[in-house]
């Protein structure tokens, strides 16, 4: 494993970015949806035209038949007109395949581009701008909001030609009789109160409150989850279930009201072109007893009011998808628009391949309270260096300012002398790797989770696992490197986990790896393997290690002792002991 030479490239921009769609806000990013695919969705919509045209001609066709095409004494022009009517459903049928394969397949792209673009997004948020997000929140941005607007997608072509089709079926009415044109067209106002202005805006704060409702109890769930644990015994569990409860509740209610829209806006939709249906039976019956109109044209007019409940239907279903969609745009327009705190600078500094990581004075403090002292370290090319202290000493704070996730409230961090706030994101990330004590690990195989989109060989995975000491899980597994690792990890140990990610990080081959207590659930004699390969690296890897462990401690070259963030602040390298 070689120490990469050149600086890392960026990835290319895109020339239909979400994110700089979301600038313009909800209706700039359903904007940039709709032109991330807009040939496959102009042929969904040409199919979906193919398919309304031939299903109104289809009255139409059963007029003529009805009123020319049955005689006595010529079978076949009933033929015929069967022939024509059978011909128009095979085109109504090609039509909807059309419509419902091509909106599908540009919905279910476009709804991973935006998924991958909002996971960029965060990707690039420090923990300062993430804090305004709960992690369950964040989870039902990038699932429920994506599917509703993957959902509304999906619609789209049918609700443009649905419009397309209630207007052609008003004029084909026209042409039937003018009185039942005019009650076809008295449909078209309270349609227009119903669809546009009445139940959008009661659907829509509805949906709204519910997808709060949604964030707010995701983020009680993940902390049942992860917190109820640490809480157990504590009398804490009572209280997390009680808040779940709690959000559960209101999601229910949020549910029940958006429900009791949607049922009210379904049902009062269609009541009114119904009510049509029948105030046209009996003007279009009077115009037969008149000899006014044929019996065929009463039969055409009856099929394509029918066809105007049902697309009213889905007129109404079309138009909240859209409601909901908007409400879902607007959630994740805040994500794309949430800067990070540490934000990038606007001429890098290019970074050297190895250099010091120096730490000058750099403190932490939030709302008044210390959580690291002022503290100073130097971590030279191929130093173990290790940090120790109490709890809430600061351990982690110091590694996520080392790594330039956190911002310190004074002082300073240098790599090989250039200030990381002067450092490219991207070049910082390839220099300096920080694996957490609770690392991530995401549904698939060993290897995805190795390369997690890397471009890595499996020698140079299986050799990132015998440095993290992940060798011997590797061995005992048939499947080798294609062994299911579960949904989220969930067949690792805590051990096998944090293994995991130092292989990770090594994979990539950092010039600083800073390891938050990663041996803490191992035992003594992998400990030992690991700490023996890192250590037996000599291709100027400097590893900062927060930990306990005397393993490490021992075979550390130098040893920071922290102090507890409330007493006096914590000096660099008197403390430091040579090997422990």
């Amino acid at each position: 494993m070689t120490r990469p030479t050149a600086a890392v490239p960026k990835p290319p921009d895109s020339a239909a970015s979400a994110a700089s769609a979301a600038r313009s806000g909800p209706g700039g990013l359903l904007l940039w949806c709709l032109c991330d695919n807009a040939g496959r969705i102009a042929i969904a919509v040409i199919g979906g035209l193919l398919y309304q045209l031939a299903l109104i001609g289809l009255p139409w066709c059963v007029e003529r038949a009805v009123d020319q095409g049955i005689t006595v004494d010529d079978p076949p022009a009933t033929l015929r007109w069967a022939g024509v009517i059978a011909a128009v459903s095979v085109a109504a049928a090609l039509g909807e395949i059309v419509l419902g394969w091509q909106s599908t397949v540009s919905a279910t792209l476009t709804g991973n581009r935006l998924y991958l673009r909002l996971a960029d997004r965060i990707g690039v948020l420090d923990e300062a701008a993430l804090d305004r997000y709960g992690e369950g929140d964040l989870s039902m941005r990038g699932t429920r909001d994506v599917d509703l607007m993957r959902t509304w997608l999906m619609g789209f072509a049918s609700f443009v030609t649905g419009v397309v089709g209630f207007t052609v079926m008003i004029i084909a009415i026209l042409g039937l009789d003018p009185l039942l044109a005019v009650v076809g067209l008295a449909c078209v106002p309270p349609l227009v109160l119903i669809n546009t202005v009445l139940f959008p805006k009661w659907f829509g704060a509805a949906n709204a409150d519910l997808s709060a409702a949604h964030g707010a109890r995701a983020d009680a769930v993940e902390e049942l989850l992860s917190a109820s644990a640490a809480v157990r015994g504590l009398g804490g569990e009572r209280a997390l279930v009680e808040r779940h409860d709690e959000r559960s509740s209101h999601v229910t209610r949020h549910t029940l009201v958006t429900a009791r829209v949607s049922a009210s806006w379904a049902a009062a939709s269609p009541f009114v072109p119904g009510l049509a249906i029948g105030v046209g039976l009996a003007v279009g019956g009077l115009a037969v007893l008149r000899d006014d109109m044929s019996i065929g044209g009463i039969v055409a007019f009856t099929s394509w009011m029918s066809m105007l409940v049902l697309w009213v239907g889905v007129l109404t279903l079309r138009l909240s998808q859209l409601s909901q969609a908007r409400t879902a745009a607007r959630r994740l327009v805040e994500v794309f628009a949430t800067e990070p705190a540490l934000a990038g600078p606007t001429n890098p500094a290019p970074l050297p391949v190895t250099g010091d990581l120096v730490a000058d004075g750099v403190a932490v403090r939030r709302e008044g309270r210390t959580i690291l002292a002022p503290t100073s370290l130097t971590a030279r090319p191929g130093e173990l260096v290790a940090l120790t202290g109490p709890m809430a000493s600061g351990k982690t704070t110091l590694l996520r300012v080392l790594a330039h996730l956190s911002a310190p409230s004074e002082g300073t961090v240098r790599y090989g002398a250039v200030p990381l706030h002067q450092a490219a994101p991207d070049e910082l990330r390839a220099r300096v790797a920080y694996v957490p004590q609770r690392p991530v690990t995401v549904s698939g195989t060993l290897a995805d989770n190795l390369r997690l989109g890397g471009e890595f060989s499996d020698e140079e995975l299986r050799e990132a696992c015998r440095l993290a000491a992940l060798d011997d899980y590797l061995a005992e597994r048939p499947d080798g490197l294609e062994t299911p690792l579960g949904e989220g990890g969930n067949t690792l140990s805590g051990g096998q986990s944090q293994r995991l990610a130092l292989a990770r990080a090594l994979l990539r081959n950092p010039s600083v790896l800073l390891l938050d207590d990663v041996t803490s659930a191992v035992d003594t004699e992998t400990e030992k393997a690991i700490v023996e390969r890192l250590t037996s690296r000599r291709d100027g890897l400097t590893v900062v290690f927060a930990t306990h462990r005397p393993a490490v401690l021992a075979a550390a070259d130098r040893v920071i002792t922290l102090e507890h963030a409330a007493a006096p602040a914590a000096t660099d390298e008197e403390r430091v002991s040579a090997g422990g």
